[in-house]
């Protein structure tokens, strides 16, 4: 997979600009706050239709303007294609790819896949349960439609599971309406659960030679938190923990069990990550899981996505960046730089101020 351009109308700080890529390593380098960063968030944004920095869409239109656009054009294995999106300050938001506006959501996800860092992932490794969960599920989505559906249909009924909960209805009629919406929210958790265990598998694999090869000496690992027992079905090991913790759930007013509340565990040399990892481990260990995630993407739909790396070359020491650019010069990846010094081998765009020079 490879983008060609991307054409950027009142997005941010860029007003007008066309920024064409090559294959292999495109450095975007330029000082602070000439638009680096905004230009791989336009770039994620045509691929997961978020901004990996704000939930807030109007906050990527120019202040001067009313509506902001981007056209992006890239290459696959099925051919050439172009994503368009346009944001306006009434919060409707239009997609279009080769042309055609979708519907929903489901419809761009997976038709230009790629794999974004910045000093930000650190939250991966070191914060909640909610932004790992948010990796997995945004991972997964991007090769299996199948389990964003999954994903979009577990989320109904643990809400609808919820409002049972919580209403003012006695215990008795509150089972009664359990009994009908937990074997349907839990048949969907197992679909969800199950490509989670072999994703996250996957993960282990790619991430411990990945990890070895930018740090020697030490060993990663990871697992899910939902442990698979070789006697019992996923759908009977979490009906018999719905049972189980039935009374507290009814005390609560709320789910407690299920894939909405599963977490991954990063351990260096049997420590975890969260609390005995430095931050320079942490961060190698995030930038680690990006890398492998390349890896699965790769195997499922038998091209590379692009890598988009923000600011991560000032992190690492000469030897690491130089085992990290070994690496990513396998497939295309865009890497934003300040330091327009460095003996930096591969296509260089400079910005000033949202523009190319």
């Amino acid at each position: 997979m490879k983008i060609n351009s991307v054409k950027l109308n009142n997005f941010r700080n860029y007003t007008n600009a066309v920024i064409n890529f090559s294959d292999g390593v495109n450095f975007i380098l330029g000082k602070n706050a000439q638009g680096k960063t905004n230009l791989l968030e336009r770039i994620y944004l045509c691929a997961i239709s978020k901004s990996p920095k704000t939930a807030k869409e109007k906050q990527m239109i120019n202040f001067d303007a009313e509506y902001a656009q981007v056209l992006l054009n890239f290459n696959t294995i099925a051919g050439n294609k172009n994503i368009e999106i346009i944001l306006n300050n009434s919060n409707k938001k239009i997609i279009k790819i080769n042309n055609i506006p979708i519907v929903k959501l489901t419809q761009l996800i997976g038709e230009l896949n790629v794999v974004y860092f910045s000093p930000d992932e650190l939250k991966l490794v070191k914060e909640t349960p909610e932004d790992r969960r948010k990796f997995l599920d945004i991972s997964i989505s991007q090769f299996d439609k199948t389990y964003m559906f999954d994903l979009i249909r577990y989320d109904k009924i643990l809400k609808k599971r919820n409002c049972v909960l919580k209403s003012n209805i006695s215990d008795k009629s509150k089972i009664e309406q359990l009994n009908i919406w937990t074997p349907q929210l839990i048949l969907t958790a197992e679909k969800i659960i199950k490509k989670r265990i072999l994703f996250v598998e996957n993960l282990k694999k790619y991430s411990k030679m990945i990890y070895n090869s930018i740090i020697v000496g030490e060993k990663l690992d990871i697992s899910y938190s939902f442990e698979e027992k070789n006697n019992i079905s996923i759908f009977d090991d979490l009906n018999n923990q719905f049972n189980l913790n039935l009374k507290k759930e009814l005390e609560m007013q709320h789910t407690l069990i299920g894939p909405h509340r599963d977490d991954i565990i990063f351990k260096i040399n049997n420590q975890d990550c969260r609390y005995f990892a430095s931050q320079g481990q942490q961060r190698t260990v995030a930038l680690t899981l990006k890398l492998a995630l390349m890896e699965i993407i790769k195997e499922e739909v038998k091209e590379y996505p692009v890598l988009l790396l923000d600011d991560v070359l000032s992190e690492l020491d000469n030897n690491r960046q130089e085992r990290l650019l070994s690496i990513v010069k396998n497939y295309q990846t865009i890497i934003t730089c300040a330091d327009v010094n460095l003996n930096l081998q591969g296509n260089k765009i400079f910005i000033e101020q949202g523009q190319q020079k």
